[in-house]
């Protein structure tokens, strides 16, 4: 066979590691098992370390650096932080100690083993995060949703997110060498001032500049708008020193909205992360390594943070939910276990850190996997019994 043109070459492995990722979604779903492991887990089998069909290029890297904006500004469109407000306290609860416990006990837990201070850092950040779209997707299988237990969730995986990017902000700051605490706060400062304006904007100026949109003749102007918002804050976020993921989240909450404005801006989305996600789960599988998966420590450290991963949220979420009582509170527990997409943007940004060991990208990919994989099970295996239909017109 001759060799492929230069033009051919990328055009093929974009279109390789598309149809694995889709196919390798498929065969997961069907297995009632998250699509997004099986992307990664398709990448994986096709990359270097199994198949070799597809080698880590600049293009890949591209369109996953666009799938994984997209990723985020999806989740930021299905993100209501009145659920937080709505849900009152026992959301803020179990969101705020299922992110302290988690962090404290993965930077404790680096920090004994003798891994440096951005290291611990970054470990205590990976655990944090709760996937919303994998656990959504489980209590709307089992028509959950509108339960106590699962407002709660939704309420505290929204504030989960929050503070997972703002303690990956922080980190970002840490590594880069401004460590000095006054950096460091403000870093804080700065990022919470961001949330606050984009939300007081959003409640604002955004309506207004909503009737004004509906009057443009150019195609699409909502969703063009929307396209504005969302490069504009990853650049913004960029440029000050925050991760771009944190800018395309905020434009996400930014341009969310109700009513049929909101679903066409949610359908337009999804249509676009369709193509463009799985390049992002795709490519993570790509660069897994195998022989750090096999190695005798890595996988110690695996079984270790998976470990921490699943009892800090199940203890901490489900003491902070007693209120609703204990089976909802268990619920509450098991729900926020999955890191799912959060956890695996989180340790994709251990690439660019230099202090921070190429091996703990694989590993951090590792427990994101099995949290996603192990969380939902256990979810299901309590949901299925009988339901417990009492639970559905619980109100917090």
């Amino acid at each position: 066979m001759p060799p492929l043109a230069p033009a051919i070459e990328p055009l093929l492995s974009l279109f390789v590691l598309f149809a694995a990722a889709k196919l390798g979604e498929e065969v997961f779903e069907r297995l009632s098992l998250p699509g997004l492991i099986g992307q990664i887990v398709a990448g994986f089998l096709i990359g270097p370390g199994v198949l070799a069909w597809v080698q880590p290029s600049p293009i890949l890297a591209f369109m996953a650096e666009v799938g994984v904006i997209f990723l985020l500004f999806e989740t930021g469109l299905k993100t209501e932080p009145a659920e937080m407000v709505e849900h009152g306290y026992i959301a803020t609860a179990v969101g705020f100690f299922g992110v302290i416990t988690p962090l404290a006990a993965g930077w404790a837990f680096a920090w004994a083993i003798g891994e440096n201070a951005v290291t611990a850092r970054f470990v205590g950040t990976l655990l944090v995060a709760t996937s919303i779209g994998i656990t959504a997707k489980i209590l709307t299988d089992f028509k959950a949703l509108d339960t106590a237990f699962g407002r709660v969730i939704l309420g505290a995986a929204v504030l989960d997110d929050i503070l997972g990017l703002l303690a990956l902000s922080m980190l970002t700051s840490f590594a880069s060498g401004r460590s000095h605490w006054l950096n460091l706060l403000l870093t804080v400062a700065f990022v919470t001032l961001f949330f606050v304006l984009v939300l007081l904007l959003r409640r604002t100026a955004f309506p207004r500049l909503r009737h004004r949109l509906g009057k443009l003749r150019a195609t699409a102007p909502q969703w063009s708008f929307a396209l504005v918002v969302l490069l504009g804050f990853s650049t913004m976020a960029a440029y000050i020193g925050m991760a771009a993921i944190i800018g395309s989240f905020l434009a996400g909450m930014f341009v969310g909205e109700e009513g049929e404005v909101a679903t066409a801006l949610g359908a337009r989305a999804e249509a676009v992360s369709s193509f463009v996600v799985p390049f992002f789960l795709a490519n993570i599988g790509l660069k897994l390594s195998p022989s750090v998966l096999v190695e005798r420590h890595s996988v110690m450290l695996i079984g270790a943070l998976t470990a921490i991963a699943i009892v800090t949220k199940l203890v901490a979420c489900s003491l902070a939910a007693l209120r609703l009582g204990p089976r909802s509170a268990l619920l509450v527990g098991l729900g926020m276990i999955p890191r799912g997409e959060v956890g695996i943007v989180v340790a994709d940004q251990s690439l660019s850190i230099a202090a921070i060991p190429s091996a703990y990208y694989s590993i951090g990919i590792a427990m994101a996997v099995l949290t996603s994989l192990i969380g939902p099970i256990l979810l299901r295996l309590l949901l299925r019994p009988g339901g417990d239909r009492r639970e559905r017109s619980e109100q917090c």
